[in-house]
């Protein structure tokens, strides 16, 4: 669908990872996070459409032993974690948020370890202690304030992510990268339709707030992120070597920094400086990347 060298599409993908976090800061005051996640899901489905149509994608993501597993892919992948990440950036900036989402290579140790029974390794362990050290630098900058508990929402909500990986894996090998993308943002559908409709008999009327912000954040998020990002994403890690591409994407809470920044979403101080640099460098030493491993 996107013919395009696997290093071009892996610095897109990490551009608009980067910016979706700054964009998905600006919408909140609009919209209401699991109707924001709905609109951007069904756009981004909207997008991949024409794809599927052409290459008779329906038939295949809704295969007996396929839709169940995109399912579960999409639900803790897209639908509940990131409207969790949407929930937590009412009260806390798109660097922190970029930064606590290092936590997630923690995580995916814990259960390979309580999972699988796989030992982390004297290296991996040190790594996810600087990993720890960087976000423990983060919430005790925060302290007692609003900013800690949006900070603890991505940090509660990080595990999803792990769990969405290991639906993909099981997911046919020869599966396009485009289907898989489009799998994440479709299947993601009924979920949020489910919790959009629980909120509002609960809550009553979620907010939505039609304007200029709100439209542009929502065809940023769906075009951008769910429909570009994610199918270069796919495609770097399908065609390069995966080392480089984790490398690459790893960094880019630097870019959700210098964004934050410029946008006046944020304001440079030394404790998320330093706070980035552990959480990143950890990610490198777990990853194996600094030895030149790989996994």
């Amino acid at each position: 669908m996107f013919n395009v060298a696997p290093v071009f599409a892996i610095w897109l993908a990490w551009f608009f990872t980067a910016a979706n976090v700054v964009v998905a800061k600006f919408a909140t005051p609009y919209a209401a996070s699991a109707l924001f996640m709905l609109a951007s899901c069904t756009g981004a489905t909207l997008c991949f459409s024409p794809y599927l149509i052409k290459n008779n994608g329906w038939k295949q993501l809704f295969k007996r032993r396929v839709w169940w597993q995109c399912l579960l892919m999409a639900t803790f992948g897209t639908a509940l974690p990131m409207t969790i990440f949407m929930i937590a950036l009412n009260y806390t900036t798109p660097t922190n948020a970029a930064i606590l989402n290092q936590f997630e290579i923690v995580y995916s140790l814990l259960l390979a370890y309580f999972l699988l029974g796989e030992k982390p390794t004297l290296k991996q362990v040190f790594g996810s202690a600087v990993i720890v050290l960087g976000v423990g630098i983060l919430l005790w900058q925060a302290g007692m304030s609003m900013q800690l508990k949006g900070d603890l929402l991505i940090l509660g909500c990080l595990w999803m992510f792990q769990l969405s990986h290991i639906f993909a894996k099981k997911l046919p090998a020869d599966m396009p990268p485009v289907l898989i993308s489009a799998a994440r943002a479709m299947f993601a559908i009924p979920v949020l339709a489910i919790l959009t409709a629980s909120l509002w008999a609960i809550q009553g009327p979620q907010l939505f707030v039609p304007g200029p912000v709100l439209f542009s954040t929502l065809a940023f998020s769906a075009v951008c992120n769910y429909f570009i990002g994610n199918t270069f994403w796919y495609t770097a890690i399908r065609n390069m070597d995966l080392g480089k591409a984790t490398a690459i994407i790893l960094s880019y809470p630097v870019c959700t920094f210098l964004l934050s920044v410029l946008l006046k979403q944020d304001t440079i101080n030394i404790y998320k400086v330093l706070g980035m640099a552990l959480a990143i460098g950890g990610a490198y030493i777990v990853t194996g990347i600094i030895k030149g491993e790989r996994k």
